[in-house]
């Protein structure tokens, strides 16, 4: 609208000064001075110039105040707002990581459950310390905890076997259920029964150690995937390179799971008793007249005391 009115007034103006008696009154002035100056035409564009100009001011602060009362309009972001969005957001962060770690727990357990299944253990038939035979059928019945390794290893075999003695006797004295310990040699050209036998008494007395045969052994560490390589050139003064890894067997036989170097005595023996406990409750004659879930629960709640005590 304001544009409209400012053209209307030029158009007027240029009307007005094109007519006669602006044509003589500018020739009569031109004859007494400057040619180039032309005293109503410049009154009239002084005029001009001042109402534009009145115009554009009014236009601008309008625009001004226009402008001032929409930035108003927008509300100031609180201190209170800004801590209570950012806690928000750490909140939906927090259950999202925690809903994703509970996810692949579950799809880490079922993963293991199905490969141990279908893929470790399976039958075999060796010779016990005793020098007697000795198959997968022999630990039906109880759990058992399987273990690799050589009699003349220097270090890692003794102390793995010192930690997995230490973690049954906890389980049995929470739970009353014994552990049958399994000791398989992977050096049967040196471990012979009666080496054996000598050896695994040194951790557990019911301590069973197997040995037989180089297809023998190959075969049931096929069947458990364990790995192990003679290193040295010599006969008899050698070493051998193995998996270090427990194989928790159910009752019936089948793998349950297995524990690494890395797992404790104290962390073992926990794993063990919950899984004893689930085991009944999926097999009421388990260990009929005895509540495991109920003594693995109390050892758990004796052991948190002692734990505060110990790091106190």
């Amino acid at each position: 609208m304001r544009q409209q009115r400012f053209s209307r007034l030029q158009a007027l103006a240029r009307q007005w000064l094109t007519s006669s008696s602006v044509a003589e009154t500018c020739s009569t002035s031109a004859s007494t001075s400057s040619p180039y100056f032309c005293p109503i035409l410049a009154q009239q564009r002084f005029a001009l110039q001042r109402r534009a100009g009145l115009h554009t001011s009014r236009w601008l602060a309008a625009e001004h105040q226009t402008g001032a009362k929409a930035a108003s309009d927008v509300a100031p972001v609180s201190m209170r707002t800004l801590i209570l969005a950012l806690m928000a957001g750490a909140g939906v962060t927090y259950v999202t990581r925690l809903y994703t770690d509970q996810k692949l727990q579950q799809v880490t357990a079922k993963s293991q459950q199905v490969v141990g299944q279908a893929s470790v253990g399976g039958p075999f038939e060796l010779t016990n310390q005793d020098g007697k035979p000795f198959s997968n059928k022999d630990l039906l019945g109880e759990f058992a905890l399987l273990y690799f390794g050589f009699t003349h290893c220097p270090d890692i075999c003794p102390d793995e076997l010192e930690k997995v003695a230490e973690a049954i006797n906890s389980v049995e004295k929470a739970t009353g259920v014994p552990i049958q310990l399994v000791f398989i040699s992977v050096d049967p050209q040196r471990d012979t029964p009666a080496l054996i036998k000598s050896y695994v008494q040194e951790f557990h007395p019911r301590m069973v150690g197997l040995t037989g045969s180089m297809d023998k052994i190959k075969a049931v560490s096929k069947a458990y995937r364990v790995y192990y390589n003679k290193t040295g050139e010599s006969d008899t003064d050698y070493l051998v390179d193995h998996s270090i890894i427990h194989y928790l067997i159910s009752p019936e036989g089948e793998f349950v799971t297995f524990f690494g170097k890395n797992a404790d005595a104290p962390a073992i023996a926990k794993q063990i008793s919950q899984h004893v406990a689930d085991w009944q409750a999926e097999h009421p004659g388990y260990h009929k007249g005895r509540d495991l879930k109920a003594l693995v629960a109390g050892a758990g709640a004796a052991a948190k005391p002692a734990a505060g005590a110990t790091g106190k």
